[in-house]
């Protein structure tokens, strides 16, 4: 079985995002630690929101330390039309269908340059992920930051997941919790 490591950051009350993107709750210790998993990984898998933001930059890009790393990018409608925006956006990215109940067969077919994959995704896709892999790991990076705006995001997901504790850590303000399903 793959290694699936789900990282994700929010505030201390909850919010994934301000002004829609999870680098306005970053912080730099998150950001390296975010590094050290990017590091790890012989696969990233990314959502279609994270692949077609024309602002982030692109993550397998040549010359990059991740140039050879094949990203997959996970949706729930058309990987067709998805395959045909990334390409036409230039982005050595691959499209992948799935659903919640096929999510762990894709997991196992994903092309890898090792046998750990990385989850870079917004909360929806990352619990999707978590329910679907009995081995994943969540990596929650807690930002010192109370946020709660019209900027602000908060996952919509009907779900409920139990967790058991793996590991706590802090580094300056930041707390790195990581959990495994029960």
């Amino acid at each position: 079985m793959r290694e699936l490591i789900i990282s994700l950051v929010q505030t201390i009350n909850g919010s994934y995002a301000q002004d829609g993107w999870s680098t306005g709750v970053s912080t730099k210790a998150d950001f390296s630690y975010f590094t050290s998993l990017r590091k790890q990984a012989g696969a990233i898998i990314i959502d279609r929101r994270t692949a077609l933001n024309p602002a982030l930059p692109v993550i397998n890009a040549p010359g990059k330390a991740l140039e050879h790393t094949p990203v997959h990018v996970l949706t729930e409608s058309d990987p067709a039309e998805l395959s045909r925006q990334l390409s036409k956006a230039g982005l050595d990215y691959r499209a992948q269908h799935f659903t919640p109940d096929t999510a762990a067969q894709v997991l196992d077919d994903l092309e890898s340059t090792n046998e750990t994959l990385v989850c870079e995704s917004g909360p929806n896709l990352a619990y999707r992920l978590l329910d679907a892999a009995p081995g994943a790991e969540l990596h929650l990076s807690l930002s010192p930051l109370y946020s709660r705006n019209t900027g602000s995001h908060f996952s919509q997901l009907e779900a409920t997941l139990n967790l058991r504790l793996i590991d706590v850590r802090t580094v300056d303000d930041q707390i790195f919790i990581r959990y495994a399903k029960a």
